[in-house]
């Protein structure tokens, strides 16, 4: 399954709480993955979704809140290669959900903009555990942090996008098409809100793949890092080797006072080494003090081309 199947299913095993979460929780299903159809005044209602840990759980809530089994029902998506379970009850409890979750009302249809039914915070919580289940998902965090509520109507998105930020994690909503959708992209955040809603397992695992993040990141710093600094010394080196040769050839070595010609020899015969083992190799030269050799043997060069008109 993919990482946001398993936070899912995982999300499914936690304990629906009271009666009220339980309404929360389903009221915010219906919202995100139910359709409602009204033909002849029979009122319908069906919830849709990929996931047959979520259709368990929808199973479960109605079951528990109006004590009916509800009709269910799987489809192949030939289009995805997978299946689509359905659950739908009679026109009588359909009519009954619809209003207990908000949906409903004497003036027709709501679009979910009130949230004033939801009174306390596990009620919220269920709710947003609710809208996860019906249209959410969560990228894979070793590609990237992100985790969004797919939302068919405008006040919806925007009352669930308060009750996050209520709930004091961050989030923000989108146009994308024809749906607003409510995402997060900081991975502390969404650490908070899978907190919340019980996928602990899956916590555990950002946490893993935040760390390894991590040891990557810092190894990749300090390889940068080291790389960076041979290749200024391997440039550094070249440039002295230039300096001397073109002092041998235009000047001779010998012209140079004993210490510039050490330290001048010891470069052309060690190209590799570092200011450290060239001041190793001539035992009481500091590191300091052959850097400002070869500084002055690259200034005696820059001279004599002047010198020459190059």
């Amino acid at each position: 399954m993919s990482f946001s199947a398993t936070a899912k299913a995982e999300v499914c095993r936690t304990n629906t709480g009271k009666e009220c979460c339980e309404m929360a929780e389903l009221s915010a299903l219906i919202h995100t993955a139910g359709s409602i159809s009204i033909s002849g005044g029979a009122f319908s209602l069906r919830v849709d979704t990929e996931n047959a840990a979520v259709a368990r759980r929808v199973f479960a809530l109605i079951k528990s809140l109006y004590g009916v089994q509800a009709d269910t029902q799987r489809h192949t998506n030939q289009m995805k290669h997978n299946h689509i379970y359905s659950l739908s009850v009679d026109k009588a409890v359909a009519r009954m959900m619809a209003i207990d979750a908000h949906i409903l009302s004497d003036e027709g249809l709501e679009f979910g903009g009130d949230s004033s039914f939801l009174t306390s915070r596990c009620c919220r919580i269920a709710f947003v555990r609710g809208a996860f289940l019906g249209g959410g998902s969560i990228t894979n965090p070793e590609k990237r942090y992100h985790l969004e509520f797919v939302c068919g109507q405008k006040e919806f998105a925007q009352g669930l996008l308060n009750i996050i930020v209520e709930l004091g994690v961050t989030a923000k909503m989108i146009l994308r098409g024809k749906n607003h959708v409510v995402y997060i992209k900081e991975g502390d955040a969404i650490v908070t809100l899978l907190t919340m809603m019980g996928a602990h397992t899956s916590i555990l695992n950002i946490e893993n793949i935040r760390i390894l993040k991590s040891v990557r990141n810092n190894v990749n710093r300090k390889v940068n890092c080291e790389t960076g600094n041979l290749s200024k010394t391997v440039n550094a080196s070249v440039r002295q080797q230039e300096s001397i040769e073109y002092i041998r050839t235009h000047m001779g070595l010998d012209k140079l006072s004993p210490a510039l010609k050490q330290v001048a020899e010891a470069r052309i015969s060690y190209p590799e080494a570092t200011l450290e083992e060239l001041a190793s190799l001539l035992g009481a030269e500091s590191k300091s003090g052959i850097n400002h050799k070869l500084r002055k043997l690259n200034s005696i060069a820059e001279h004599l081309k002047k010198t020459r008109g190059e």
